[in-house]
């Protein structure tokens, strides 16, 4: 399932067009989760987690991605994981 965003792994985007990748996925847009500070936490955590619109029931499946911060707000994708 996580063969698109497994493609992602050493690129660098920005968040933008990592949320814009994802909604193309079938993954909510990362706004309607989190405020601006929840964004900004999750970049300085260096990890940030999309919720699947295909999920089973009332299970939500979320992928995450981690990530190095480079300079201009650039986001060098390390791992990308599901849970």
């Amino acid at each position: 399932m996580l063969k698109n965003e497994l493609s992602l792994i050493g690129r660098t985007v920005t968040l933008e067009e990592l949320n814009i990748f994802m909604m193309e996925n079938n993954y909510y847009n990362i706004h309607n989760d989190l405020s601006e500070s929840e964004i900004n936490d999750c970049l300085n955590e260096r990890v940030v987690a999309f919720e699947s619109k295909i999920g089973e029931s009332d299970i939500e499946i979320y992928t995450y991605f981690e990530f190095e911060l480079l300079e201009n707000g650039f986001l060098k994708i390390e791992n990308v994981f599901e849970m």
